[in-house]
């Protein structure tokens, strides 16, 4: 796309200050019919609603049927699926689309990154050790790469690079160097190692990132990376200016989903805020209650030593003062893992959707100045007509008119194809990131229940344990302290509720996290035991033809 007012280079050929003025000379004022809807305000808004309906129309249209992305198979997950341009609108056609985005549909790119290890370091600045293999991608000197360490200050500039350099992409933020497991322990390993192979499962997925020259020296890099790209691109705006521009009106979207996209994703980061404050208000709790109990298990132990009429009563006593500790340190290890499954992972998400709504800013910025660019050009046009209508022509004002508006033309073609190809992309990319963000939360919510449902578990078991001390008491089941003297003597039935089978109260078995653990591992294990193992013929026959004398 052009300029919005076109122009011929030739009629600037007729320099000589002495000819007559012709009859046919173009007004100062363009005809209105080569304005677009945008610059003239009295078709703007009927323009406006006109684009709006035809977009929703066609966004209907398009997302019932199979996503670009993915595709409901009815479940309310998003399935994986390839790519079909022709279900985009008539905006961005299958030709711009190839032409744009060539990484989209290129098929024959790999990168597959294997975490293996996170070394220790100073707390803030762990080192990453993983391993690479690359199929396809140009600029690789080999095919596999192992054994590269990166510290975390190191992923973390790279990971801005991209975020800066790649405008049309959804960067993952990097996961944080701590959790609120114990620093150094176990569980803090297993998670970050967890953490940190999703991460670069995100970026090796991504067609674009693949592609990027900088990822060549991230990973063929020594000891001590550093961006080598850092001063090609700067960002958009940034602060005062950026603060500014965004108390401004959003400039009219053309895509109505990318439009609907952010307001939506800035409540969902407002969302996941508000939920880790909340978080972070409850574990304050629980250490208060954690504090309580265990002070009720030193009152409960003291208690014990005052009682001298009834044996079984102190030895209740003293048994309700274990459980109590018992209780008090389980309540201790369940906000431990609360803020683990709810509080880091809702901050992580918050982390996340604060750049999508970033990248959607950007987007609106560079359309901002496309805009800008576009009414530039059109008064340099004006500009270049009022000298075509005098009756002399300066030739050097006439080439400074010419070069002035190349150049103005240049940058808004520029302008517009970078917002083509941001929004094409964006428009992928929303799908993944809205299934990214449903299975995220989804293995969020599930891994905070099933901690909750063990912890109590746990607790009643204990609780279970002291129930013969209570029954012994008397044999009227320990009631006649209370008071209830008419009761016959009762029969004690010391079944444990908490068995390997379930959970006698109700007719469903409970799903433990070491049991469900171990039956995911012996899946695992049976897949690959019916994967069938094949051989190479040449690998065969080599190995045959050797001497074994």
């Amino acid at each position: 796309m052009a300029s919005a007012i076109p122009y011929d280079p030739d009629d600037f050929e007729n320099n000589n200050p002495f000819a007559e003025p012709e009859d046919n000379a173009p007004s100062p004022n363009p005809p209105l019919q080569y304005l677009t809807p945008h610059q003239h305000p009295q078709y703007h808004q009927q323009y406006q609603q006109t684009q709006t309906q035809t977009q929703y129309d066609q966004s209907q249209a398009h997302f019932q049927a199979q996503g670009t992305n993915g595709a409901n198979d009815g479940t309310g997950n998003v399935a994986e699926s390839h790519v079909d341009p022709e279900q985009l609108t008539d905006l961005l056609t299958k030709k711009e689309l190839l032409k744009l985005l060539p990484e989209r549909f290129q098929k024959k790119y790999l990168l597959k990154i294997t975490l293996e290890s996170i070394e220790k370091n100073r707390p803030t600045n762990p080192i990453i050790r993983f391993s690479a293999e690359v199929q396809g991608l140009p600029r690789y000197r080999q095919s596999t790469y192992k054994d590269i360490r990166r510290t975390y200050s190191e992923v973390v500039k790279f990971n801005q690079y991209l975020t800066i350099s790649n405008l049309e992409v959804f960067v993952p933020v990097i996961p944080l160097p701590q959790t609120s497991y114990p620093t150094g322990g176990e569980d803090e390993t297993k998670h970050l190692l967890y953490l940190w192979q999703e991460w670069f499962d995100r970026i090796a997925r991504n067609p674009i990132l693949i592609t990027d020259e900088e990822l060549v020296y991230f990973i063929e890099s020594d000891f001590g990376y550093s961006v080598i790209n850092s001063k090609r691109r700067s960002a958009v705006a940034s602060g005062f200016m950026r603060k500014t521009l965004k108390q401004l009106s959003v400039p009219y979207d053309p895509f109505l989903d990318l439009a609907e996209f952010r307001p939506m994703v800035k409540s969902s980061y407002l969302l996941c805020q508000k939920i880790h404050k909340i978080m972070e208000q409850s574990q304050k709790c629980d250490r208060l209650l954690s504090a309580l109990v265990s002070e009720l298990s030193t009152k409960l132990r003291g208690l014990a030593q005052f009682e001298q009429v009834h044996p079984g009563m102190k030895n209740m006593w003293e048994k309700f003062s274990k459980v109590a500790q018992t209780q008090a340190e389980l309540t201790l290890v369940q906000l431990v893992t609360d803020m683990v499954s709810i509080g880091d992972g809702v901050e992580a998400l918050a982390n996340d959707l604060f750049e999508v709504k970033e990248a959607l800013t950007n987007r609106h910025l560079i359309m901002r100045e496309y805009l800008q660019a576009q009414a530039q050009t059109k008064a340099k046009q004006i500009h270049a007509a009022k000298l075509k209508s005098r009756s002399s022509l300066d030739p050097i004002k006439v080439d400074e008119a010419i070069n002035s508006l190349e150049m103005s033309t240049m940058a808004e073609e520029n302008l517009l194809r970078q917002v083509k190809r941001i929004s094409g992309e964006m428009r992928f990319e929303r799908k993944e990131e809205i299934n990214f963000i449903e299975k995220k939360f989804h293995h969020l919510l599930k891994s905070f229940t099933l901690n909750r449902v063990d912890h109590h578990r746990k607790l009643l078991k204990h609780l279970e344990s002291i129930r013969l001390d209570v029954r012994i008491i008397d044999a009227k089941g320990g009631l006649s302290r209370l008071n209830r003297d008419n009761l016959t003597q009762m029969k004690h039935n010391l079944s444990q509720s908490q068995a390997e089978g379930g959970d006698s109260w109700s007719s469903r078995t409970f799903r433990s996290l070491a049991v469900e653990e171990a039956e995911k591992e012996d899946r695992i294990k049976k897949r690959d035991e019916s994967i069938p193992i094949k051989v190479d013929a040449e690998q065969a026959a080599s190995l045959l033809g050797v001497a074994t004398f």
